[in-house]
């Protein structure tokens, strides 16, 4: 198994950090004063995410500075494409986003959902809630979305970046299993097929991992996903086999023997699922070679520890 990335030195702002027009803004949209808070700490952006309680009840708020320009354009994103979900997609329900004005020259774009009474899974994985999220990845492929209702998964997908670390071969290469470098020119060939391989017409969360999954006991264990700025309509097996690598990361199975637990569903072409793969090792072997990005410092070694584990299944996958 490869080691968890340290997590420890991000940057999350807690409910107290926030300036004090910004926290009088999402307490005039909740209808009350916040009277406690907790952090969910988990995750790879630079925003506030907490369960605000008020004497109306509790919301889950996510806020996010101006000055984060990309996780900015992300929570509208996500607003956007959470507003389309169907009441019966396993996800908290989006209940407003707002914008509101700070003193020091920047605005905060703030998201609210209904507040899910769960927990996150645990690392390493416990079998139990492994079993659970996987189910949720399937649960999420089950659901019908209309054509245009949400971007359509290829059009999405990273731009061959497979091909491009074939074209330019920067210095990080080297520093992967030498058998990437060695076959990157089969890989591009197959990342090129990409596109068609994920083309559906399914719900896709797009970003599936244990930290954007809420586990909720009330009867038996269940998974509900959050956090969907990356939703789309695309092939069914796209989050079982996207959140395989991060499962490995993150101390559980291989993603052979995760598929031994939920097998993907059921007609996937298993070269739509190389195809797929390759696309995603490309992206996560090229992000993990950028700089660091600011106020998320364990982003790129977690990306560079998915990158790893594509590697090595597509190594098992084509030997």
């Amino acid at each position: 198994m490869t080691a968890t990335p340290e997590t420890t030195a991000r940057a999350r702002p807690v409910w107290t950090d926030l300036p004090a027009a910004v926290r009088a803004g999402i307490e005039a949209r909740l209808g009350a004063p916040v009277t406690g808070w907790t952090s969910h700490d988990g995750g790879y952006s630079q925003g506030l995410a907490s369960t605000l309680r008020t004497d109306l009840g509790a919301a889950f708020v996510k806020a996010v500075s101006t000055e984060h320009e990309f996780t900015v354009g992300l929570y509208r994103q996500e607003a956007e494409r959470a507003a389309v979900l169907g009441a019966g997609v396993p996800a908290p329900r989006l209940r407003w986003i707002t914008e509101v004005s700070a003193d020091d020259g920047h605005d905060w774009v703030v998201l609210a959902f209904d507040a899910v009474p769960g927990r996150a899974p645990a690392q390493p994985w416990r079998e139990d809630e492994l079993r659970a999220v996987l189910d949720l990845a399937v649960e999420v492929g089950e659901q019908e979305v209309a054509a245009g209702a949400l971007p359509a998964v290829e059009s999405e997908l990273p731009a061959q970046l497979v091909g491009r670390l074939a074209a330019e071969r920067p210095a990080g290469l080297g520093s992967y299993d030498p058998w990437l470098a060695e076959h990157l020119d089969r890989l591009a060939t197959m990342e090129l097929e990409a596109p068609s391989a994920v083309a559906g017409d399914r719900l896709v969360h797009g970003d599936l991992r244990g930290d954007n999954a809420v586990l909720v006991e009330r009867g038996p264990l269940r998974g509900l996903a959050v956090d969907w700025a990356y939703a789309g309509r695309g092939a069914a097996f796209c989050d079982l086999v996207g959140m395989l690598p991060a499962v490995q990361v993150e101390g559980g199975p291989t993603p052979e023997e995760a598929l031994g637990l939920r097998p993907l569903p059921a007609g996937t072409d298993e070269d739509a699922v190389a195809a797929y793969l390759a696309a995603l090792t490309g992206y996560f072997v090229h992000s993990s070679l950028q700089p660091p990005v600011p106020g998320i410092p364990h982003l790129r070694a977690f990306q560079r520890a998915q990158g790893e584990a594509c590697v090595a299944w597509l190594r098992r996958r084509l030997a």
